[in-house]
This record gives C-alpha cells, sequence and structure tokens, in this order.
C-alpha cells in the first residue's frame, strides 16, 4: 500500500486520478477483503458504471468490499477534483480515512492533512445544524483537535480560532485540549470558551433559561465576565499531565493518543465560571417566563399538564434537586473518563419524592426516567427502553447528552447486549485489560454503526457494568429465544475474537467464553474450533523454570512465543459481524413489538362477577364532561374506548392529543373524585384500568 499524494497520477480502470491524496495497492485478485485499510484503493478490484440508482453503502465503507457501482462513483468524485462533497456520506467518510491514516500513523503531509479537513468542513457548511453530515463534523472535529493538542505548535492564533469556529458540538472529552493549547500559549480564556466551559461544569444548572432566552443569556454572562475577569481567565495547569485520546472513524485505525498539560486538573479555577452561570440563570428566569407565556410557580403535575409549546420553555420542578444529586455524586469523584456519573436509582427517586422500597415499580421507575430527561439529563439504562424496573440499590449514569438525537431502540438495545456479552469476557481475569475494551468499543461502534449520541448512551451504560458488573443472565434468555443457532454461533466467534484482542485467551477467558456459549445455548465444540482457529499454534512443549519438587504446586509455562494469532481469521470473524448486528437489531425490534400485543392480551380487569379484557364502546357526549379541562376531554373520550391500555399504548395515545399522561391522569382523576367519588383511571403493573361506565 503506498500513498499518492501532490504531484502523482493515478490510473485505475480507466479513469485517471491527478494528485489524488489516496492509498492504493495492487491487491490479491479475489481476495479483496483482506486489504490493510478502509480506504485503500485495491487496483486489481472491479469498478462498474452504474445504470441506474446505486442503494446506500452506509457510513463506516471499505473500499474493497463496497460495490463496484460505489467504486465507480468514488473514483470518478476523486478524478472531479473534489470540489463538492461525494453523492454519498460513505464515500466522504472514504477519503476521511486516508487522511487520519496520513495523519495518525505516517504523521506526514500534516499541514495539507489539516487544510484538507477545514475545506472539507467548509464544504459541508451548508449541511451545519442538520442531521445531515453530522457524524462526519463530529470525527473531523475531534481529529482536529487532537492534533491541537498533540502538535499545538501548528496552530497559531488564527487557526485555533478556525477549529473553535468548526465545532459544532462542544463535551468535556474535547474541552481539555482547547484549554491545553491556551494555558501552553499563555492566551486568556476567551468569554465564548468560558461559556461553553461553564456549560459543561457540573455545578452549572441546566436550565431552558439558557435556551429560551439564549441571546440575552449570553450577553449577560459575557458582560459579567468580563467585569469579573478583564480580558479573560489565566489558566493553571495540573502537575499531572492528562492523556488525550482520538477514536478515529476509521475501522482500521486503532486509538491514537499523546499527553497533554491539564487544566481541567485543576477543577477549582473553573468554579466561577459554574457561579456565573447559575447567576445568570436566576437573573433571567422572570424574562425566560414571560417568553414562554407562564407566570407564578409550577408543581410538578401543573408543569406536566401544560401544552408542550409552553413546557418546553420553562424548567421542570425537579430539575434543581435533579442536578444537586448529580453535583454532589460527581464531587464524590465516582466518574468514569467519559464524564457520565454513577448515582443509585434511590438517590434519585428521592429526589423526586419516591419513598425507599427494595424495588421500584414500573410507573415509578419511568417517572425516574422522564424527570432526568425534562431536567436536561439522560440516563442508563433507561428503563423506557430495557422496560426493567429499577431496584433502589442499583447503579445507574446519569449524562449530559451531547445532542438530542432519537435512539433507535432495537439497534441500540443489540449494541447494549453485545457490550454485555463483551464485558463479561474482559472482566474474566479480574482485571478489564483497555485494548479489549478498546476492541470491544471498536467493534461495536463499527458493527452496528451507532450514531454519536449513541455511543455515548453506550459509554455510559459502559461505565455502569464497569462498576457493578455485567450481568449475562440479564441477555442470555432474550438471545437464546430470539436468535437463530446459526446467528448465535457467529455472536459466539466474535465473542472469541475480542477476547483474542490483548494477545493471548487465558483460562479465566476462557471459562468466561464458556459460560457466555453457555448463555447462547452454544455446544462447546464451536469455542474449541474458534480458539483453534484463532490461536492454532499453541505450543505443546514446555520450558524448565526450576527443577520439579514434590510437594510444590505450578504448571508448566509455554515458551514466550508460542501463542501466535492467526490475524486473517480474526479478519474473517469481524467481517461477519455487520451481518450479526443486523440479526440483533432485528431480533430486538421483533422483541419490543411482540412486548406490547402481550400485555393487551394479559391485562385484564378482574371483578367479582367476571374477568374481560373486551373493550367497550365510548358512553355517548363523553368528550363533553362536565367540569373537566377542555384540553382533557377528547383524550378521555379516546381512553374510554377500552377497560386496559398499557403504558406504552397509553403514552403514545396522551401524545396523539398533546397532553402529558401522568399529568392527564391526575386532573382527569380529580375531576372524578369531585364528580363522582371514585377515580376514573388506576393502574397495576403498567396497566391502566379504565372505569368505562357513564359519567
Amino acid at each position: 500500500m503506498r500513498w499518492h499524494g501532490k504531484g502523482t497520477m493515478l490510473d485505475v480502470a480507466g479513469i485517471r486520478l491527478r494528485d489524488p491524496h489516496v492509498y492504493a495497492s495492487a491487491g490479491r485478485r479475489g481476495s479483496y477483503d483482506w486489504a490493510t485499510d478502509p480506504s485503500e484503493i485495491l487496483l486489481s478490484a472491479e469498478v462498474r458504471r452504474p445504470r441506474g440508482p446505486v442503494p446506500d453503502m452506509g457510513y463506516w465503507p471499505w473500499y474493497s468490499r463496497i460495490e463496484p457501482e460505489h467504486r465507480f462513483l468514488y473514483l470518478d468524485w476523486l478524478a472531479s477534483g473534489k470540489i463538492t462533497l461525494p453523492p454519498a456520506e460513505g464515500l466522504l467518510f472514504l477519503y476521511f480515512y486516508g487522511i487520519e491514516r496520513r495523519l495518525l500513523v505516517d504523521e506526514q503531509d500534516k499541514e495539507w492533512a489539516l487544510r484538507e479537513v477545514v475545506r472539507l468542513r467548509k464544504l459541508d457548511e451548508p449541511r451545519r445544524g442538520t442531521r445531515d453530515g453530522r457524524s462526519f463534523r463530529l470525527y473531523s472535529s475531534a481529529l482536529l483537535w487532537f492534533e491541537v493538542a498533540r502538535a499545538p505548535e501548528l496552530f497559531n492564533e488564527r487557526a485555533f480560532g478556525t477549529v473553535c469556529d468548526l465545532t459544532e458540538a462542544w463535551n468535556e472529552a474535547m474541552m481539555p485540549a482547547p484549554l491545553s493549547w491556551l494555558a501552553r500559549h499563555n492566551r486568556p480564556l476567551s468569554t465564548d470558551l468560558a461559556l461553553r466551559v461553564a456549560r459543561l461544569n457540573p455545578r452549572s444548572v441546566q436550565s431552558v433559561v439558557t435556551k429560551r432566552v439564549s441571546e440575552q443569556f449570553g450577553d449577560l454572562f459575557g458582560k459579567r465576565y468580563t467585569e469579573k475577569f478583564g480580558a479573560g481567565l489565566d489558566l493553571k495547569v495540573s502537575k499531572r499531565p492528562r492523556r488525550h485520546t482520538y477514536r478515529p472513524a476509521s475501522g482500521g485505525l486503532e486509538e491514537a493518543a499523546c499527553t497533554i498539560g491539564d487544566p481541567t486538573g485543576i477543577p477549582s479555577q473553573f468554579e466561577p465560571l459554574a457561579d456565573l452561570w447559575n447567576q445568570c440563570v436566576e437573573d433571567l428566569r422572570g424574562l425566560s417566563r414571560v417568553a414562554a407565556g407562564v407566570d407564578g410557580t409550577l408543581t410538578v403535575q401543573a408543569w406536566e399538564a401544560m401544552p408542550v409549546e409552553l413546557r418546553e420553555g420553562v424548567d421542570h420542578p425537579l430539575a434543581h434537586a435533579i442536578q444537586s444529586v448529580v453535583a454532589s455524586a460527581r464531587q464524590g469523584d465516582i466518574t468514569d473518563h467519559q464524564h457520565a456519573t454513577l448515582v443509585s436509582a434511590g438517590e434519585l427517586g428521592a429526589a423526586i419524592g419516591i419513598e425507599q422500597r427494595p424495588k421500584l415499580t414500573a410507573s415509578q421507575s419511568r417517572r425516574v426516567a422522564d424527570t432526568i430527561q425534562h431536567a436536561g439529563f439522560a440516563i442508563e439504562p433507561d428503563t423506557r427502553m430495557t422496560a426493567r424496573a429499577y431496584a433502589w440499590d442499583d447503579r445507574v449514569a446519569v449524562f449530559l447528552p451531547s445532542d438530542a438525537a432519537h435512539t433507535d431502540r432495537s439497534r441500540y438495545l443489540g449494541a447494549a447486549c453485545f457490550l454485555q456479552l463483551g464485558l463479561t469476557i474482559a472482566e474474566a481475569d479480574g482485571v478489564v485489560d483497555p485494548e479489549e475494551l478498546r476492541r470491544l468499543s471498536e467493534n461495536i461502534d463499527a458493527v452496528f454503526q451507532l450514531p454519536a449520541s449513541e455511543m455515548q448512551r453506550l459509554d455510559a451504560l459502559r461505565a455502569v457494568l464497569l462498576s457493578s458488573g455485567a450481568d449475562l443472565g440479564a441477555v442470555s434468555k432474550r438471545l437464546e429465544t430470539l436468535l437463530s443457532p446459526d446467528a448465535r454461533r457467529q455472536a459466539g466467534r466474535l465473542l472469541v475474537a475480542i477476547a483474542a484482542a490483548s494477545g493471548n485467551i487465558d483460562r479465566k477467558e476462557l471459562a468466561a467464553l464458556r459460560k457466555c456459549f453457555r448463555a447462547l445455548a452454544l455446544p462447546p465444540e464451536q469455542l474449541d474450533e474458534t480458539v483453534a482457529q484463532i490461536l492454532p499454534q499453541a505450543g505443546t512443549d514446555f520450558v524448565t523454570v526450576a527443577a520439579g519438587q514434590s510437594g510444590v504446586g505450578g504448571e508448566p509455562i509455554p515458551p514466550h512465543n508460542a501463542l501466535r494469532l492467526n490475524r486473517e481469521a480474526i479478519s474473517a470473524i469481524l467481517a461477519e459481524t455487520r451481518e450479526v448486528a443486523t440479526l440483533l437489531a432485528t431480533a430486538m425490534s421483533e422483541d419490543s413489538e411482540s412486548e406490547q400485543p402481550a400485555s393487551e392480551v394479559t391485562a385484564v380487569v378482574v371483578t367479582a362477577e367476571r374477568v374481560t379484557a373486551e373493550p367497550m364502546e365510548a358512553p355517548a357526549g363523553a368528550a363533553a364532561d362536565s367540569g373537566l379541562p377542555a384540553r382533557y376531554g377528547p383524550f378521555l373520550s379516546a381512553l374510554r374506548v377500552r377497560t386496559t391500555w398499557n403504558r406504552d399504548e397509553a403514552v403514545a395515545l396522551a401524545r396523539e392529543h398533546r397532553v402529558m399522561l401522568d399529568g392527564a391522569i391526575e386532573a382527569i382523576n380529580e375531576w372524578a373524585l369531585e364528580a363522582g367519588g371514585t377515580p376514573l383511571i388506576d393502574e397495576v403493573d403498567g396497566v391502566l384500568l379504565i372505569d368505562a361506565g357513564p359519567r
């Protein structure tokens, strides 16, 4: 594989590429899957001009494995001079993979590579703020900041400002790089960066005030920051350096790392920024309420009963309580490197008024998850996706989401299942090997193609599992029931490949693999066969370390070079993983679809006279119930069509009528108590029981 940069000419399938800036090789005809790098152009690979629409190629392609029509589109784009974005996002990533390798592995053409990333981002500018191209913007910004951290001398003040301007989404993992650059160059913290640092501080209140009156908030914060710090806060660097990492988009590259001076290692210097932030929030609450059209003190019930248009502009009444729990836990030094805060579900439940009990009900668990979301955070595991209630002592992760993107439930739960299986192997020897963790994360990323928001969620779940231990029993039954034997075999083979990432599979890891294979209902022979493929040269000769003595325990030690990984066998197994991901996601989707009708069948109303699950006709005039607020009338009419609703159905129905379910239930029951002395709606184990009699 060779680099073809400026001043070179490359002919591929009759297409001439001038100054292509790509990697290419002759390859081995018929063995395209064995390319070294995803971006590598195999000159022997087939190229075909499309004769119609071509299928989507996905975000994480390999040139050697895409369709011949896709190769033509890519080569045609390269030949055009790359003056526009390519016709498919996957083609943009193919080119970006080559830039990553040139920077991170070859460490050549750095100035060209950095300028080229900036040029591509300028071509992407019309898409900024949309979902299109979001992954590319996140990866390219992270790569630029890694280079700022690794080679700060390459960036003058103007270049540093360009990287800041190109950064669409800021997060805690990214922030040490710009702060380190400022400290190295003796530059004060600018107002814009101070605002971003303050937002990410665990003590800073996450309030809708900052969004509802964002312009006024930014102006007020900037004015007070200047009054307090003049030209800006001068940064101090911790005595202990920080390891800064970048996880490449390319599936052919390992995580890159460098060491930097770390201002975040002295968190006390940023405390005044959190104080400024919180004071600005308090001083602008009145203006925010006027802008939202709401005044007065709100209860939880009143907030949930508000129209969506108004509710989005007003803080949830319990947001401050949640913020306090998170801030307290952060100060307790139990955070992981991905900045997820680990707390007990009981602490969160107590903060929102739930009395202590061994296990929360399904309804209480959903209240916890909903309130966390309303307070501006996210929770993992999320009971709204897993359908598992929290125990009071369960560890959960609370984190500040990088964006508000929708989570694909089936895809994410498939990835989460595999994470739990993989961590079972990684934890087998009592020490979680960083290489195993990296390989596990990279394979989940590449196989399931999770967007950044779902990867952030998965990182938070990983923090929980590393703290509490992976629960194999939670996923084994589901996988055994939902996956075919062949799919389970492929999943098992992938687990073996991940276990071998550290260079060997020891006895404890082998025992954990056997446990996982049993959980997947796979015979032990399949495990032995896969291990033999990956480690075919396990030595049988032994080295004498000391003469044997009677009564002394121990075992022979194999030669140092006895175990040799079969890299091609591992690559072949990893190539199967996309199919495993598809099968897992499909299984999770089918599982979620089958859960709801099941609850409809089993959720019955028991009375002294009969057991019924049949829907009842709505009473005439139900929509005009006297005394009930008018906005709940249509929802109540629709609800009383049946006597039972499972929770998910009721939430969907409430959403259709633009009301919050719990707020609507409380309002309806209050009206019913006043009108007839008995509530209209009851909830038992996640099932709503409706009194459909006349009112």
